[in-house]
């Protein structure tokens, strides 16, 4: 399946949501009222839908049915505390750990989800980080994108890097991306 949120390109609250294309190319609705839609990440054994609606500040859980594509109990396992930034795009690693983006806080997190946890954090030069994700040969690369949207031209020069990609070694191994099979 292939999965895709939209938002409203003026900030309106609850005006987006959550799609999902199946494999016969049908699209449906998951979740409606959605402000920001954003990372998205599933559970090594494919059992757990972790989602990101950035303005709730939180990384919430749902039961996945990969026979159906269907989700349900949704629950709250990470809560990004206040001035911490707001959690944009978001990827997992071998170990079962989210690493999320923080948009306005120069950073991504790895978090422990069944303890709702932060475990670890990786500082960029570059307050709007959007998203991160696992590469290179072994998987052991995390590359975090980060964007010039927003920042005024005083913010851009004290962040000449804004806008760069960046590659870390953190120490652990992500996963290999699903292909859509449709």
């Amino acid at each position: 399946r292939f999965w895709a949120g939209t938002m409203s390109l003026v900030g309106t609250a609850g005006a987006g949501s959550l799609y999902c294309l199946d494999t016969n190319l049908q699209v449906q609705r998951r979740l409606p009222n959605v402000t920001i839609s954003n990372g998205l990440a599933w559970s090594r054994d494919q059992t757990t839908l972790y989602y990101i609606d950035t303005p709730t500040a939180a990384v919430v859980a749902f039961d996945y049915d990969r026979a159906s594509g269907m989700i349900a109990n949704p629950h709250t396992v990470i809560h990004i505390p206040p001035g911490s930034g707001w959690p944009d795009g978001m990827t997992i690693d071998a170990e079962g750990m989210l690493w999320v983006a923080h948009w306005g806080a120069g950073c991504v997190t790895r978090w422990d989800p069944a303890r709702g946890i932060p475990l670890q954090t990786i500082a960029v030069p570059a307050a709007h980080v959007s998203s991160c994700c696992f590469g290179g040969p072994n998987l052991d690369q995390l590359y975090i994108t980060t964007a010039r949207f927003g920042l005024s031209q005083q913010e851009l020069a004290a962040q000449p890097a804004a806008g760069s990609i960046f590659r870390v070694q953190p120490g652990v191994y992500g996963l290999p991306a699903d292909v859509f099979a449709g």
